[in-house]
């Protein structure tokens, strides 16, 4: 007994069809588009939904497709920190320029002073201005978690943001 004959292969291609037919090729593009966009109004955003309706869905006890459920409290708690990370921000620099123009007002503006005195000014202005720019990011943050649906990603940013604040506390109760 030997080995079974191989039988041959054949790699004749007498004739190729290249030509693609775009009257078709477009009516299938068309067509897909518009079950996208039967589908996007039929099926509404999890994440849109009231919270009425999302209290029911809880007291009925249906879970969520994508861990809505789980992740929505953390993406909560995280947009109300950022927020008001946000708010005490532009509360201090509201202060602080404040404090930059009486502290101006009352400088003296003699001899070298003056020179001095305008390298504040424009240290103050550039302090100001990237304040209010941190403050920004972290409004656009905070829109961002409450919009994120990836639970894991919400969880994790939780986990870090109280990372941080354990890190704060831990460090001001050593320091005192």
């Amino acid at each position: 007994m030997g080995k079974p004959a191989k039988t041959p292969v054949i790699n004749n291609i007498n004739h190729l069809n290249l030509e693609i037919d775009y009257d078709k090729l477009a009516e299938a593009i068309v067509k897909a588009q518009e079950q996208a966009k039967e589908n996007a109004i039929e099926a509404p955003e999890e994440g849109k939904e009231s919270l009425f309706r999302s209290i029911v869905r809880i007291l009925k006890g249906k879970k969520s497709s994508d861990g809505r459920f789980l992740s929505a409290p953390f993406a909560v708690i995280l947009s109300l920190a950022y927020r008001m990370i946000a708010i005490i921000g532009l509360i201090a620099s509201i202060v602080l320029a404040i404090a930059l123009v009486r502290s101006f007002a009352s400088a003296t503006w003699q001899g070298w002073a003056i020179l001095g005195n305008i390298v504040m000014i424009v240290l103050g202005i550039a302090l100001l201005f990237s304040l209010f720019l941190y403050l920004i990011v972290f409004w656009g943050a905070a829109n961002d978690v409450e919009q994120e649906k990836d639970k894991n990603y919400v969880i994790n940013v939780f986990t870090g943001l109280v990372s941080l604040a354990a890190l704060i506390v831990a460090i001001i109760a050593l320091n005192n």
